[in-house]
């Protein structure tokens, strides 16, 4: 889930998410929608009114968008990916799916998914607005919500990438050339032209006066641009550590700390001369956390010869740990799934070295500067 979000619901096992940018275009569809649209549509609608419709409106569409999401998720599931979470946020909303598609097939059948169910919901709220064609309210909010579920349907069927339609398109390229990275080139090279295209149409709006419509196309436009670079150095990322294992690239060190040790005694003892950042916690030989440099940090320095390591140690809850034989890119996922710095690792429950971010990085980096990659 993006940083600076909150969960407000679970379903089927998806965590559900909305971030604190969500807030804004929230508020900017339900004041465009009380000021502008509802009261052009509906003759003698009240101010309050309008703008109770326009909230229940903004809050309807952004159920439409979760559940275009959801769709996504429970399709990736069916098809042996791990669907984790989705956040609602300033731009829509994002799936978190663990894994990568193993055949074209599967990322056309997850990516085409989304913008179908937007249409399918476009023409539910028609057939809706239809029947209630009596009454002019719940038929205005139907319609509104048959348009712009037609118009995100048909937004995300553009090729370019990481939008549903640039999927689309690796999945054919993919298909066609044999290798993922260069259908992900392709759909990539698509969202940077969809994004600059956008960005243009965005300056073109500025310049004739329409700021607040113009802002939103130039930020659209540079999203689209940057996820789609983000989404190709993420393939290149996977190719080069495709078939390395977490035994080649962790430190093979044993160190431990109890959790009866004090925070004052692990600074001097164990961090320090050791130039370590977080180190795991043992007792009678079993890992049962880490201690890192943000437990510390929450320790008042006054307090830290009393407050002893399994106080504060993370992991209580359910220790994350990665085996030797594990892939690399799992155990990245691992570590950004937990917003941990680094990981132990366990052979059969006993401690054989961590692995962390820097240790990833650095094998990365020898990899590009040797050109060793496993798909061109």
């Amino acid at each position: 889930m993006l940083r600076n979000s909150f969960t407000i619901a679970r379903i089927g096992g998806i965590e559900i998410g909305v971030h604190a940018s969500w807030l804004i275009v929230f508020g900017l569809v339900a004041w465009s929608l009380a000021v502008g649209y509802f009261p052009a549509e509906i003759r003698g609608l009240g101010q309050l009114e309008a703008w109770v419709l326009g909230a229940v409106s903004a809050l309807l569409l952004f159920g439409s968008v979760l559940v275009h999401e959801l769709a996504h998720s429970f399709v990736a599931r069916a098809q042996g990916l791990e669907a984790r979470s989705i956040t609602l946020f300033i731009f829509g909303g994002v799936s978190n799916v663990g894994g990568q598609a193993r055949r074209p097939l599967t990322e056309f059948t997850v990516a085409i998914v989304g913008p179908l169910t937007s249409f399918v919901i476009a023409a539910l709220c028609w057939v809706i607005a239809l029947a209630l064609a009596d009454l002019p309210v719940p038929a205005t909010v139907a319609r509104y919500l048959a348009f712009i579920n037609l118009f995100l349907g048909a937004f995300n069927l553009v090729p370019g990438f990481p939008l549903d339609g640039g999927r689309v398109l690796r999945a054919i390229a993919w298909n066609v050339t044999g290798s993922m990275r260069r259908g992900t080139e392709i759909a990539v090279a698509g969202g940077h032209l969809v994004g600059y295209g956008i960005m243009l149409l965005g300056f073109l709006e500025l310049f004739a006066g329409e700021a607040l419509s113009g802002l939103w196309l130039v930020a659209i436009g540079w999203f689209l641009s940057s996820a789609a670079t983000a989404s190709l150095d993420q393939v290149r990322f996977e190719g080069l550590l495709r078939d390395v294992r977490v035994g080649a690239v962790m430190s093979a060190d044993t160190t431990t700390v109890s959790p009866a040790t004090t925070i004052e005694a692990l600074i001097e003892d164990y961090l320090l001369p050791g130039n370590r950042r977080a180190l795991p916690v043992a007792d009678d030989g079993r890992v049962v956390g880490m201690i890192t440099l943000g437990d510390i940090q929450r320790v008042p320095p006054e307090r830290r010869e009393q407050v002893r390591v399994g106080e504060v140690m993370g992991g209580a809850g359910g220790l994350v740990s990665v085996r030797p034989t594990d892939r690399v890119i799992e155990a990245f996922e691992a570590l950004g799934a937990g917003d941990f710095e680094q990981l132990p690792v366990l052979d059969d429950g006993r401690l054989v070295g961590v692995i962390s971010r820097a240790d990833i990085f650095r094998q990365l980096q020898l990899r590009e500067a040797l050109g060793v990659d496993r798909e061109r």
